[in-house]
């Protein structure tokens, strides 16, 4: 799967090779610890030591015959992994690249310093190549597309990054400048925001694959201004004081399962789907997905679960005039196919497997909301984050668009940024597992206490893993505390797991440590 050559993203390393871990160009296996080639130097996050790095690289070039091995590149690359960003911004302005404060942060809303960043301080990638040149031309489109005022602010931290390189750190690692502050995500957000009101921003988009925060920063803040609009919140509090009356049959809206449109007392319509048979696993399913994605940020429709006449089921608010996405991936917007790599994250880490095209649908506004999340966990336990791996095709169903989308993206028919997904990432990541335990435990407790249990195929494989864990049969509150165990694992996993998915479907060496 994904096999054949690796496709840098612009940066060309000395000695070649690629792969998603140890810094971009390298291939994991090949990457030892930086002591291994670099032993004895004194690399300081200024100007003086990238020199003393660059000379212990030269080394190592010379006894390769002129080139440096991945290995070598790797091991630079984990040095500067650790330097702080200033460090790289101001190294890296040094080195000629172009609006380094711009194109620090990358992976859209995600912050931190960027592949790119990183690259052009590596020794292993030499200044005034053709690649640097590239990245200052598409950064450059990229730092027009923003507001004076944050270009001007943008301009102030790399001369101030550039003074703190020269003027270095003290032995014990204190800076002697004045600490850089990174031009954070949060800050540009709220720059467009302001200048958005104003009327002053140019809402063209730039055209960078590298500085991700430049490109998308506005087209981000438009998407989830519409869904904010078009898709409002309904709190627990204001949904549990609501009440609700038949209002038609919702077959017309497609799909197996039977629905029905109710209204509350507002005269706000909602969509209610009965579960007829898990005993309210699916429900509880699918409103656990949509309190999980609005946690890592993600657009969502509010969905609980309540009874109607029509028995136990989910119910969520119905978005009047909203379409469904399409299935041609190469008519999708950029904020879609970058909306769509985010919401890949939530599917997998709710083992949600069902979202084909159809289960997402676009508001007036242009804004994608996955929809139809009552699939979540149903292979738990068994699935694969594999572009081959579609458990519904046996009943006809199409393939998750995500994966059309990478196919496309494979064929060079679309652009997919992998370093889009990082933001969802991140968020999860900083989801404590206790909390994360509680916020899945309804769905575990539903199973356990539903008559149907037997059918529910997640329900059975993890009582098979606790059972081979426990050496015993498990009581059900064991299989319970077995499903939140191995969802958190899950949850703790993602970086890892889309690296390696990333770097294998799209043939890219694709790095978020």
């Amino acid at each position: 799967m994904g096999g054949g050559s690796k496709k840098k993203l612009g940066m060309k390393v000395l000695g070649g090779g690629a792969g998603a871990g140890g810094g971009p160009g390298v291939a994991p296996s090949v990457v030892p610890p930086a002591g291994e080639l670099l032993a004895g130097g004194s690399f300081a996050p200024n100007l003086a030591g990238y020199k003393a790095l660059e000379k212990s690289l030269e080394a190592i070039v010379k006894a390769h015959g002129g080139a440096a091995p991945p290995a070598a590149a790797a091991a630079a690359a984990k040095v500067v992994s650790t330097w702080p960003e200033a460090a790289l911004v101001g190294i890296a302005k040094k080195k000629g690249l172009k609006h380094a404060a711009v194109a620090g942060s990358g992976g859209g809303l995600a912050g931190g310093a960027s592949p790119l960043l990183k690259a052009a301080v590596n020794p292993a990638y030499p200044a005034g190549t053709a690649a640097v040149e590239e990245a200052n031309e598409n950064t450059g489109h990229d730092f027009e597309e923003l507001p004076p005022g944050v270009r001007e602010e943008a301009e102030e931290k790399e001369r101030a990054a550039e003074e703190f390189v020269v003027a270095g750190v003290t032995p014990g690692g204190a800076a002697v400048a004045a600490p850089f502050v990174a031009l954070e995500p949060a800050a540009l957000v709220q720059k467009a925001r302001e200048a958005l009101k104003k009327g002053v921003a140019n809402l063209k988009l730039g055209v960078s694959e590298f500085s991700q925060k430049a490109k998308g920063i506005l087209d981000v803040l438009r998407f989830f201004e519409k869904v904010k609009e078009e898709v409002p919140r309904v709190a627990p509090e204001e949904f549990h004081a609501l009440e609700f009356s038949f209002k038609r049959d919702a077959s017309d809206l497609g799909g197996v399962h039977t629905k029905y449109i109710y209204a509350d007392q507002k005269g706000r319509e909602w969509l209610f789907k009965p579960d007829k048979h898990s005993g309210g696993v699916v429900a509880e399913a699918e409103a656990a997905a949509s309190r999980v994605a609005r946690r890592v940020g993600q657009p969502a429709l509010d969905v609980y679960v309540t009874e109607t006449p029509h028995g136990k089921g989910s119910i969520q608010p119905f978005v009047k005039d909203a379409e469904k996405l399409g299935p041609d991936p190469t008519k999708y917007s950029p904020a879609q196919v970058r909306a769509l790599v985010r919401e890949h994250v939530v599917s997998w880490a709710l083992s949600e497997h069902d979202a084909k095209h159809d289960n997402f649908i676009v508001t007036p506004g242009g804004a994608v909301v996955g929809v139809d999340k009552g699939q979540a966990f149903k292979y738990f336990g068994e699935d694969r984050l594999s572009l081959d791996y579609h458990p519904n095709k046996v009943h006809g169903a199409q393939e998750p668009a995500y994966y059309a989308l990478y196919r496309a993206a494979k064929a060079g028919k679309v652009k997919v940024n992998p370093y889009d997904a990082l933001p969802v990432i991140e968020a999860f990541e900083k989801i404590p597992d206790d909390e994360y335990r509680e916020m899945l435990r309804p769905v575990a407790e539903a199973a356990a206490k539903s008559p149907s249990k037997g059918q529910v195929a997640w329900w059975k494989r993890m009582e098979e893993f606790a059972a081979k864990r426990l050496g015993r049969k498990p009581a059900d509150g064991e299989v319970v505390e077995e499903f939140l165990r191995r969802a958190c694992e899950r949850k703790n996993n993602l970086r890892r797991d889309f690296a390696r998915f990333f770097s294998e479907v799209l043939g890219l060496a694709v790095d978020f440590s």
